[in-house]
């Protein structure tokens, strides 16, 4: 459950799967980043098990799923060998993308061991609005019509 490195520049996070999501968000924002995941078991769950279901989370919607932040992983194969696509970069375009195959496999082609993320910037200020809609379809025009006009503030 160690934090190998967190790269403040890059928003990079590399951690081994025991650590705590918790520990790792408040870890995180001492460097003004955080966690692109966040759940209600988030004192309790670990990050390679978090990995490993593609857990979703509230913030979602506004950060994606762990297939876009995962940036690599270790993992450890059913017969021992241990593959290491712990890459931190961005962008790699050298061949097939294995560590996509691990995220949501829940363990069964390998357990996670240690993962490389990325961690967007702690927002400075929170806002929250209650809107009440008269149906589903208002709902989801509503919710369009948001992310069109406020863009990155959603």
């Amino acid at each position: 459950n160690e934090i190998k490195s967190i790269d403040p520049l890059s928003g990079i996070l590399v951690c081994q799967a025991g650590c705590v999501l918790q520990t790792l968000d408040e870890t995180l924002s001492k460097e003004g980043l955080m966690m692109p995941l966040d759940l209600g078991a988030k004192g309790s769950c670990h990050i390679g098990g978090n990995i490993s279901t593609n857990a979703g989370g509230i913030r979602y919607l506004r950060y994606g799923s762990l297939h876009g932040s995962v940036l690599g992983l270790e993992v450890v194969l059913a017969n021992g060998e241990v593959l290491d696509v712990l890459q931190t970069l961005r962008k790699d375009t050298t061949g097939y993308d294995l560590k996509q195959l691990f995220i949501g496999a829940e363990g069964t082609l390998g357990l996670v061991t240690a993962a490389a993320i990325h961690c967007p910037p702690r927002p400075v200020a929170k806002n929250v609005t209650f809107l009440q809609c008269t149906s589903f379809t208002k709902v989801l025009d509503t919710f369009r019509r948001a992310r069109e006009e406020l863009g990155e503030i959603l």
